[in-house]
């Protein structure tokens, strides 16, 4: 999908379709809501005729809707009336394919998750996709306006193919190689609706900027890495997807810190992933309770959740375990942060619930090996959307159409 980059787009010029100052104007409504006519103009540089005979098409068209008075300005006039998404215009579906269990989900417009769904995994990828998309058609019997569903967005996992929505590599849902998930998908709907796919770390990065805590500043430079079962990342590039040439592009889990360490799936030794991944530090927490001989404070199944509870309750051996994979975090960031100077970097999974044990590691590791003008310019945040990022950008992958050109005619 390729976006103008809005924020930059000034004045549609003379050649360009009313659609262009439409879709400027339908932008600041979604960053900014509530917004008055006077605040487009002034955020946008459009004239204040132009903004309101636009508003005017967005609200018979029902892309927005106006509520709610403000102050009348210091020269006078009428009082500000404030401009919102209609979240009824549209809707979406989302579909997160995961390791445990799948997400199945329905969207209003603004990208709030109206209800959901859950699709346990098997080995089996035709019987495990038939039945989400049982669950996708069970959603829309349900009271969505099926003529407002604009789409369904589905978040793979590892090496994709965007296009047709394979998935090369599928070994951590046990499905083997070249899964051919948009063909399973397409039969077993049998929907006259698009399908759109794509890599969901990347999605993730996606829903930072659509939906997140970044949605109102648009940051044009970001990196989402995502630390779960195993570690992958998104990059926003001058507002951008980037896919890189084989949609590979994100990789990081694969850069090697210790060529003596672990072995990894890749075929390396010591890659970020084996040494930061959820299992990786549950793994060192039972390391870390043999050593000091308290084998029995780690039988069992721990999770990353009940580690991380241990460590707020000030268990000293689940910190240090939380401890030292931030150290390997923020070594992982550190060829991040100098080939793309992003200026967020976001952090994805459960461990950040334990952000106050981890951040000011990275950041001491940061400070120790990257250069102090390339480190002091990055913002390093947790996540905000919840524990499916990528479910929330594969509902942003559908809904980001209607905001991009050309679009209002969907």
């Amino acid at each position: 999908m390729k976006k103008i980059n809005l924020h930059k787009a000034g004045r549609a010029t003379h050649q360009t379709l009313r659609d262009m100052n439409e879709i400027l104007v339908l932008n600041q409504v979604r960053e900014r809501q509530p917004i008055s006519r006077i605040d487009i103009a002034e955020h946008t540089g459009l004239e204040g005729s132009t903004v309101s005979k636009i508003v005017t098409r967005l609200l018979e068209n029902e892309f927005v809707y106006e509520d709610g008075l403000g102050s009348a300005s210091p020269q006078g006039g009428r009082k500000k009336r404030f401009l919102h998404l209609n979240p009824e215009k549209a809707y979406a579906i989302g579909v997160d394919l995961s390791p445990r269990r799948h997400t199945v989900a329905a969207s209003d417009f603004s990208g709030r998750i109206l209800r959901r769904l859950s699709v346990e995994n098997t080995s089996d990828p035709q019987q495990t996709l038939e039945a989400v998309a049982r669950s996708v058609k069970k959603l829309l019997q349900t009271d969505l306006p099926k003529d407002r569903v604009n789409g369904i967005g589905v978040s793979l996992i590892g090496l994709v193919d965007t296009k047709e929505g394979r998935m090369l590599a599928a070994d951590s849902l046990g499905w083997g190689d070249d899964v051919l998930v948009g063909s399973i998908l397409r039969n077993a709907l049998n929907l006259d609706m698009p399908l759109y796919f794509d890599n969901g770390s990347r999605l993730a990065a996606l829903a930072e900027i659509w939906l997140g805590a970044h949605a109102s500043r648009q940051p044009q430079d970001l990196v989402f890495l995502e630390i779960t079962d195993g570690v992958g990342a998104g990059i926003m590039i001058q507002g951008q997807l980037y896919h890189g040439s084989m949609n590979g592009a994100g990789e990081f889990g694969h850069i090697s810190l210790d060529q003596s360490g672990p072995p990894c799936s890749c075929g390396a030794r010591g890659c970020l992933e084996v040494l930061a991944s959820d299992q990786a530090t549950i793994s060192r927490y039972r390391e870390l309770c043999r050593a000091e001989g308290r084998p029995d404070e780690a039988e069992g199944a721990v999770t990353i959740e009940e580690l991380i509870t241990r460590a707020a309750a000030g268990n000293p051996r689940a910190i240090e375990a939380l401890r030292q994979t931030a150290n390997y975090l923020g070594r992982g960031l550190i060829p991040i942060i100098y080939s793309i100077n992003p200026g967020v970097i976001v952090l994805g999974g459960a461990i950040t619930k334990a952000w106050e044990i981890i951040y000011p590691e990275i950041r001491r590791v940061l400070a120790a090996q990257v250069s102090r003008f390339f480190s002091s310019h990055v913002t390093i945040t947790p996540s905000t959307l919840g524990d499916n990022p990528s479910l929330a950008g594969a509902i942003a992958l559908v809904l980001a159409r209607a905001f991009s050109a050309p679009s209002l005619g969907w």
